[in-house]
Formats: structure tokens, C-alpha cells, sequence
């Protein structure tokens, strides 16, 4: 039942992320982190999305805003450095609050701040933020979803240009968590992770036949409602993990 669970979980957020481009890894970490410790959510995690997110890169790679990945990478690779000097790896209580904090930030930044991904200096800062997020929680959509408030990118720029840059970040996490720390899913068969890589290529391939029925505006309207009430709950599950009712 455990592993018919992590299965269906991988394939429905990743409908979502196909659809929103965003809350999937944030659910799917979440669900995650519920059943595992932890470093194998990140590791199970990490495979799965690296396979989400490089699939929507082929789906939408016609669309992709190439110039951001520079600067971006240069950013997440200095996170990664930073990480494997300290060797930190957060407990379950920080991975839920965080999760379910990202969303609200979109709301606490000023109007007056305009930040665009396409700009090298954002993109930069960008990578920063956004993959210390995936390092500490996993997933990193709401924080990521900051970056493009601004910028002009239709649905496909959005959807193909999020996607290299989360597959990058996913790798990173991957290679800290899998390779670095040596952290494995040993005790997981090799026919889940063949299942789970296979549900996260379904779920995008389904997710951009909904895409392609959206228009700009009601993409981002129905993202932001439904990543801030996932929020909501995460938040909880945090609080809850240490005790805090």
C-alpha cells in the first residue's frame, strides 16, 4: 500500500506541475517526507523530479528562455558549495514549515520590487534562493514562482524555462543528498523507482494536453489559489512535527 501510494502521489503531482508549473514538488515532498526519513525523501524525491522536470524540458524546449541558465547555475552551484562544507540535513519539522511557507512570500513581496528571471543579476539571486530552498526543503516552486510575477514569458516560456532550471536544482539535490552524503534508497525496490519515474513521465505528458486547452491568465490564477491553501496545510503539518499542538 506504501509504495501504491508514493506511485500515485508522483503521478498526480506531476499532473499538477505539468499543469501549474508549480505545487507539484511541493506536494509530492510533502507526501514523501510523511512516509520516509527525511535524506531517502530527498534522494526518491530528487529522482523523481529531475525525470519531471527534464521531461517538461523536452515537451517545451521550443519555448525555453536559455539566457536565464547562466547566471542561475551559477548561483545554485555556489549553494552547493556552501552545503557541503556545513553538511547540514534538516529535520522533518523545517522541511513541512518550509514547504508550506514558500507560498505566502509571493504576497509579502513589494509591489515596488520588479522581479524578472530574465534579468542575469534576478537569475542569479534566483538560483540562490531557490535552490537553498530545495537544499533545506525539497521542493522550491513558490519561491521560484517569485521570479516570474513580472517577467512577459507566456505559459510555455514559463512552463520550459522553470523546468531546466528545477531540473538542474534537483540534480544538485540529488548529488548532495545521493552521492555526497551517500544517502540511499536501498531499502526501497528498484521496481518503485522505475514506477515513480515512469508516473512523473505520465503526469507531465497528460499535464500539457490540459495546458494546451489554458489561456495565460486563468494558468496563473488557478496556481496561486491552489499553491497558498497546499501552503496552509503544510504549515500545520510543520508546527505539528515539533510539538507545537
Amino acid at each position: 500500500m506504501l509504495y501504491l501510494t508514493l506511485i500515485v502521489a508522483t503521478l498526480f503531482t506531476s499532473l499538477v506541475s505539468g499543469v501549474l508549473s508549480m505545487a507539484g514538488g511541493m506536494i509530492l515532498m510533502g507526501i514523501f517526507g510523511l512516509f520516509l526519513s527525511v535524506p531517502v525523501a530527498m534522494v526518491l524525491h530528487g529522482i523523481a523530479q529531475s525525470f519531471s522536470n527534464g521531461s517538461r524540458v523536452w515537451l517545451y524546449r521550443q519555448h525555453i528562455r536559455w539566457g536565464v541558465l547562466i547566471p542561475y547555475s551559477i548561483g545554485s552551484l555556489l549553494v552547493l558549495i556552501t552545503f557541503v562544507l556545513v553538511t547540514l540535513v534538516p529535520n522533518k519539522g523545517l522541511v513541512f514549515f518550509l514547504i508550506g511557507l514558500f507560498p505566502f512570500l509571493t504576497l509579502i513581496v513589494p509591489n515596488q520590487v520588479h522581479l524578472n528571471i530574465e534579468q542575469p543579476v534576478t537569475a542569479f539571486v534566483c538560483g540562490l534562493l531557490v535552490t537553498t530552498a530545495q537544499m533545506l526543503a525539497g521542493a522550491s516552486g513558490p519561491v521560484l514562482d517569485i521570479f516570474y510575477v513580472n517577467s512577459k514569458l507566456s505559459r510555455f516560456e514559463v512552463l520550459g524555462t522553470k523546468a531546466i532550471t528545477q531540473t538542474l536544482g534537483h540534480l544538485i539535490k540529488l548529488g548532495y543528498y545521493g552521492a555526497f552524503l551517500g544517502i540511499s534508497t536501498g531499502q526501497l525496490p528498484l521496481w518503485l523507482m522505475i514506477a515513480v519515474i515512469i508516473a512523473a513521465l505520465g503526469g507531465n505528458w497528460l499535464g500539457k494536453l490540459v495546458v494546451d486547452r489554458l489561456n495565460d491568465h486563468l494558468f496563473r490564477r488557478i496556481g496561486r489559489i491552489a499553491i497558498l491553501l497546499i501552503g496552509v496545510a503544510y504549515i500545520f503539518n510543520g508546527l505539528r512535527e515539533w510539538g507545537l499542538y
